[in-house]
């Protein structure tokens, strides 16, 4: 049966380690609402497949890593948008746009922290109220994001939330993988798999142009299933549709895979780079190209473009999205 443990270390400080009947664990943390470990057993070795750094002073100084997102994933486009007719104005968090919901986003945030046990699952339910006006954002938005883990090896994570005024939210867990478990080795060999015909189109600073973009023939085509080889990602991938399995991650040597089901019509993949390479993490050096984020959520610029569908999140409507990772082992 999968448990619960409250724990304090110095490298994470207080945090939750959670583990299944199959020897799968699950360290979280109130920090970002982040996960911090996920470990799989294979063949008598432990394999963390999460890339982060080794402690929390560490996180703190790299909050994106394996963090809860928010309110706004990906970026505002012009650090400003409108609502109801009136225009809001947010952090410029990077290039005169508002990254992650700027500069004291939720990944920046000590959440509340309610560990849970039931019948084949075990987690954390960590909740945060962010103020009205924060990050420039309206609204009195209380956020509960809860992590579990069960016996049927499913990591999961759902995010809900309900506001006082009218607002825009698109939150997301930021995680890092490398199935390897050591961010040394590249995700080069890697296959991935997106059940995804269509991505956004982007400008050079990565904000989306309103336009999708048929994958074939292009570096996004991962229709079929192929190696990442080295390609450079920080796109958002358009489902074709929400049933069943949308993507899968396999390790180079084919003994773990991540099947991710979710209730989100997107998913932003971002492969780490020349901003990463070197850094010291948990595991080992980052290197070149080191890990993969896979971040479901609404497309990024949604607010901006009503033919991406709506991110508005109104009194009285709250808020529930939900993914699942199926670890095979």
């Amino acid at each position: 049966m999968a448990t619960v443990r409250a724990l304090h270390n110095d490298a994470y400080q207080d945090y939750y380690l959670v583990e299944n009947k199959n020897g799968i664990k699950l360290a979280l943390s109130p920090f970002g609402a982040r996960a911090l470990d996920l470990i799989v057993p294979v063949e008598g070795k432990e394999i963390d497949i999460l890339v982060g750094p080794k402690d929390l002073a560490g996180y703190q100084e790299n909050p994106y890593y394996n963090a809860t997102i928010g309110p706004i994933a990906g970026r505002v486009a012009g650090a400003s948008f409108q609502l109801n007719g009136e225009t809001y104005h947010t952090e410029d968090s990077q290039s005169g746009n508002t990254l992650h919901g700027g500069l004291a986003g939720y990944d920046k945030q000590t959440f509340d922290a309610t560990p849970f046990q039931e019948a084949g699952e075990a987690g954390v339910v960590f909740t945060f109220t962010d103020p009205d006006g924060a990050h420039g954002f309206p609204g009195n938005v209380k956020v509960k994001a809860t992590y579990r883990l069960t016996d049927e090896n499913d990591y999961r994570f759902t995010f809900e939330a309900e506001t006082d005024k009218p607002t825009i939210f698109n939150p997301t867990n930021h995680g890092y993988y490398n199935l390897t478990g050591s961010p040394e080795n590249t995700i080069d060999e890697h296959t991935l798999q997106i059940r995804a015909s269509k991505v956004g189109e982007t400008n050079e600073d990565v904000t989306t142009t309103g336009n999708l973009l048929a994958v074939a023939d292009t570096k996004f085509d991962f229709l079929a299933g192929r190696k990442i080889g080295e390609t450079l990602l920080d796109d958002s991938f358009v489902f074709d549709d929400n049933d069943g399995v949308v993507l899968t991650l396999t390790a180079p040597d084919g003994k773990i895979a991540l099947e991710l089901q979710t209730t989100e019509p997107a998913v932003v993949i971002y492969t780490t780079r020349d901003a990463e390479a070197g850094l010291a993490f948990k595991n080992g050096v980052m290197s070149q190209h080191a890990a993969v984020a896979i971040e479901p959520q609404s497309i990024p610029g949604t607010e901006a473009y009503p033919q991406f569908g709506s991110i508005l999140l109104e009194p009285g409507k709250p808020f529930l999205a939900e993914s699942r990772f199926k670890l095979k082992f």
